[in-house]
């Protein structure tokens, strides 16, 4: 990422963001984990499956490794863009998929 002008790193950084929120938002109603309560993203992380609605050990395996590689690539992105560029990113995406869960008629994931 370093090799980019500022304004490539953040587009590459919110096309990385997307793309894992995206899956994560999309197993989240597959596991039916509520995200708004942010323990629940703890116990996500803690490989705490009771969070789920539902039974689904393959998704829920692949929502933990999302999670985790998110808080990794959120690492990594600061260390270049800085926190505040970094969390901007992320706030852009989630409100982004939120508002696409809404128009469909989900409501939050």
């Amino acid at each position: 990422m370093t090799d980019k002008t500022p304004d490539a790193r953040t587009a590459w950084a919110a096309s990385q963001f997307e793309n894992i929120d995206n899956e994560i938002a999309r197993l989240a109603t597959i596991c039916r984990v509520d995200f708004r309560d942010r323990t629940n993203i703890e116990r996500v992380i803690r490989n705490d499956a009771s969070v789920c609605g539902s039974n689904n050990p393959v998704a829920f395996g692949k929502l933990r490794d999302l999670l985790m590689m998110h808080y990794a690539a959120r690492t990594k992105t600061a260390a270049v863009l800085g926190e505040a560029e970094t969390q901007a990113i992320i706030d852009s995406v989630v409100e982004r998929i939120l508002e696409r869960f809404a128009a469909r008629g989900g409501g939050k994931p």
